[in-house]
């Protein structure tokens, strides 16, 4: 048996987005990660013991910190990468202790973007593609998961 689909595919457009992201912790993606990273530190800001934790020491207490932080806000950081995320955070805390003219408390979190590419947005929703082949099967994906769709043999 053969099945054939045919499915009406909406008007798309190739657009220009950025495809990668420069934050102090690390480059990323996806633009929801660096408001994770954000996130994270702004969490880190609001914490009553920030300074102590800044001040302590790397290898004993704000390393392993850091990357129980990792481990529990970014879980988009992959498991074998999570040393060494947290230690890009707390290399970063780092940059804060006394004597360094920063002041972590009046921190702006910044992000850079590092690159622009060309992906699929069809005009009838934000989601964005790759690939003509990924966009095709999140359409045909959307039709056939319908109540009432008919399929037709041939």
């Amino acid at each position: 048996m053969k099945l054939k689909l045919e499915i009406d595919v909406p008007d798309f457009n190739w657009v220009d987005v950025p495809t990668a992201y420069w934050t102090p912790i690390v480059e990323v993606k996806e633009k929801l990660h660096v408001e994770l990273i954000k996130d994270l530190i702004e969490y880190l800001q609001r914490l009553p013991d920030r300074h102590w934790i800044i001040e302590a020491d790397h290898q004993h207490v704000r390393h392993p910190f850091c990357r129980e932080l990792v481990r529990d806000r970014l879980r988009f950081i992959p498991e074998n990468q999570i040393w060494w995320v947290g230690e890009k955070l707390s290399h970063f805390l780092m940059g804060f202790r006394e004597g360094t003219g920063q002041d972590f408390d009046n921190y702006t979190f910044k992000h850079r973007v590092l690159s622009n590419g060309k992906k699929i947005q069809f005009k009838t929703f934000s989601m964005m593609f790759d690939t003509e082949e990924e966009a095709l099967r999140h359409i045909a994906k959307i039709y056939t998961s319908r109540d009432g769709f008919d399929f037709e043999k041939i």
